[in-house]
C-alpha cells in the first residue's frame, strides 16, 4: 500500500507566516537567506518585506512613488539604492530640503551632518563670540543598542586642529565670557533636537542616547568659529566631525577601537564624517553683497553627486533615474 508523503516543509508556511519570521532578521540576515535556495530568494525577495524595512529605516510617506522615481523596480532594489547613496531618512529637521554637508558610514552607524541655516548665511554671535549651529544625524543599522555621549563630540578643523564645541570639554577650553553672559553660553551645549523624525526638545536632557536598530536622533551642536562670517567660511576651514560610539560586546574594528584604554564591557569607536569638498560648497552659495549671500538648494539629492564624491557604490543602478527627493 503506498503511503503518501508529507508535504515538504515549505508548502507549510502560509505568507502570513513567513512575513512575521522575517520581521524579526535583518537586512544582512535576508540578503544571506536568499542566496540558500530559489525557494528562500523569491520568499525574502518579497515586496511587503522590504517595502516595511524600506518605510521603518527612511520613513518614506510614499515609497511606491519613490520607486517610480529612482527606477527601481522592487522594493528590495530600492532598500538597495537608498542603503548606497546613504539616504537621509526623512522627519523633522531631516526634510528634502537639507543640505548634507558632511556624512560617514562606519561602526554599524550613519552619520550625516547639516546647518540650521540662517537667511542671509551669517554664522550666530553670543556675548561676542560667533558660532555655528550644526545639527548631526545619527543612525544606528544594527540589531545591537548604540550609544551616543554628546559629551564626547570632537570637530576637526584643517591643520589638525581641535574645534570648541560649545559645553563639551574642559572649562578652560571655553570661551571666557562675562558672568551675566554665562546661562546663556551654558544653553549652548549639544542637546537632543528629535528622536525617529518627532521633536523631545527640551523635554530629553539627557547627554546620553541610546539608539536601537534604525533609530535615528538629530542633535544641536553648537561650534565657535571664529574668524567666520559665512556658513560657508566655517565649512571650507572644517575637516571632519568625530563621533565616538559605544556597544554592548567586543571589538569589531581595531582600526577605531578604544576599548585598550577603557576596559569595561563595551565596545567603543569613532565615526569620522569628513566635510564635502569646497568645491561643492561653493556650488551652492552665491555672494550678494558684501554682508550677504544666498544659499542654492537645487539638485540637493542628487545621489550622483554625493554618491561619487564620497564613495558610495552607484554602479549597480547607473541605466537608471538616480535624482530622487
Amino acid at each position: 500500500m503506498d503511503v503518501a508523503l508529507p508535504p515538504p516543509a515549505a508548502d507549510l508556511m502560509t505568507d502570513d507566516l513567513v512575513h512575521y519570521v522575517a520581521g524579526f532578521l535583518s537586512p544582512p540576515d535576508l540578503m544571506a537567506a536568499i542566496q540558500v535556495s530559489s525557494w528562500w530568494s523569491t520568499v525574502c525577495s518579497s515586496d511587503v518585506i522590504w517595502r516595511r524595512l524600506c518605510v521603518s529605516r527612511w520613513l518614506l510617506p510614499r515609497p511606491e512613488r519613490l520607486k517610480r522615481s529612482t527606477g527601481t523596480t522592487s522594493f528590495l532594489e530600492l532598500y538597495q539604492f537608498l542603503d548606497h547613496a546613504r539616504y537621509l531618512p526623512r522627519g523633522k529637521f531631516t526634510t528634502k530640503h537639507q543640505i548634507v554637508w558632511a556624512r560617514g558610514r562606519d561602526e554599524g552607524a550613519d552619520v550625516w551632518m547639516t546647518v540650521a541655516h540662517s537667511s542671509n548665511c551669517q554664522v550666530l554671535s553670543t556675548a561676542g563670540t560667533p558660532y555655528i549651529q550644526l545639527r548631526v544625524v545619527v543612525q544606528n543599522l544594527r540589531p545591537q543598542p548604540l550609544m551616543v555621549d554628546l559629551q564626547e563630540l570632537e570637530v576637526r578643523m584643517k591643520g589638525g586642529n581641535e574645534g570648541t564645541i560649545f559645553g563639551v570639554g574642559p572649562i578652560a577650553n571655553q570661551p571666557r565670557v562675562e558672568a551675566a553672559d554665562a546661562a546663556r553660553i551654558k544653553q549652548l551645549a549639544p542637546v537632543v533636537l528629535a528622536v525617529n523624525g518627532v521633536d523631545v526638545y527640551p523635554s530629553l536632557t539627557s547627554q546620553l542616547i541610546e539608539l536601537k536598530m534604525f533609530d535615528f536622533a538629530v542633535l544641536e551642536v553648537n561650534v565657535v568659529c571664529n574668524g567666520c562670517e559665512f556658513e560657508p567660511d566655517f565649512l571650507e576651514s572644517c575637516s571632519a566631525l568625530w563621533l565616538p560610539i559605544r556597544r554592548m560586546g567586543r571589538c569589531t574594528s581595531l582600526s577605531t577601537c578604544r576599548c585598550g584604554l577603557i576596559p569595561d564591557s563595551y565596545h567603543r569607536g569613532i565615526i569620522r564624517v569628513p566635510v564635502v569638498d569646497e568645491s561643492v560648497i561653493w556650488r551652492h552659495y552665491d555672494l550678494v553683497s558684501n554682508r550677504f549671500m544666498v544659499l542654492n538648494t537645487r539638485s540637493i539629492e542628487d545621489v550622483d553627486q554625493f554618491s561619487n564624491l564620497l564613495g558610495s557604490p552607484v554602479s549597480h543602478f547607473s541605466k537608471r533615474k538616480r535624482s530622487i527627493s
